[in-house]
């Protein structure tokens, strides 16, 4: 996958089988969408989640659209090692770029991503805010 961060909006591209996983081949989100931006080593949350289209593949991938039982909040959801999610509400995984959003088709963006891509989204968020 790949992310382009542009000054009005960021640009997250899916390629390969994260397409057809994912049933998506890009999302753009407009920057003044984005509440907040945050990549995180470890991500847990014991949401539970109902699937609205994507898939799950038990231990190697979680893909598509979710919402969100607690909040009734819609989530775009691709990673690509979540742990427990079929054997419980709790799931987990590493590596994870987590955006809030407002006034946009999804709450939270959730999404596997490298580090440096992480520190480099972060930093691109954090330029010009006051």
């Amino acid at each position: 996958m790949k992310f382009l961060a542009e000054d009005d909006k960021l640009t997250i591209t899916l390629e390969g089988t994260e397409v057809l996983w994912g049933l998506k081949h890009k999302l753009t989100v407009p920057r003044e969408s984005i509440v907040d931006l945050v990549w995180m080593p470890e991500f847990n949350t014991d949401d539970l989640l109902l699937r609205i289209g994507g898939s799950n593949v038990p231990g190697l991938l979680l893909a598509g659209s979710f919402r969100d039982v607690t909040s009734k909040e819609t989530l775009f959801v691709y990673l690509r090692h979540p742990k427990g999610y079929t054997l419980n509400r709790t799931m987990h995984d590493v590596n994870v770029l987590r955006i809030t959003l407002q006034d946009f088709r999804y709450a939270e963006i959730i999404i596997s991503c490298d580090p440096d891509m992480g520190a480099s989204l972060m930093n691109w968020f954090g330029v010009g805010r006051s």
